[in-house]
């Protein structure tokens, strides 16, 4: 597999392109933040922090 392949896609009216290793990156760092806060949320409608 090309890591290095660049992706091309359209965000916000504009055209962006990026490797695919660099895009993977930034979706998995997107995933765990989600979760992340996500986690955080629910302890502290629990009351636990």
């Amino acid at each position: 597999m090309n890591w290095n392949k660049p992706i091309k896609f359209k965000f916000g009216g504009e055209d962006w392109e990026m490797p695919l290793s660099t895009l993977l990156l930034l979706v998995f760092l997107t995933i765990v933040l989600m979760l992340g806060g996500a986690w955080l949320g629910f302890q502290f409608g629990a009351g636990k922090l």
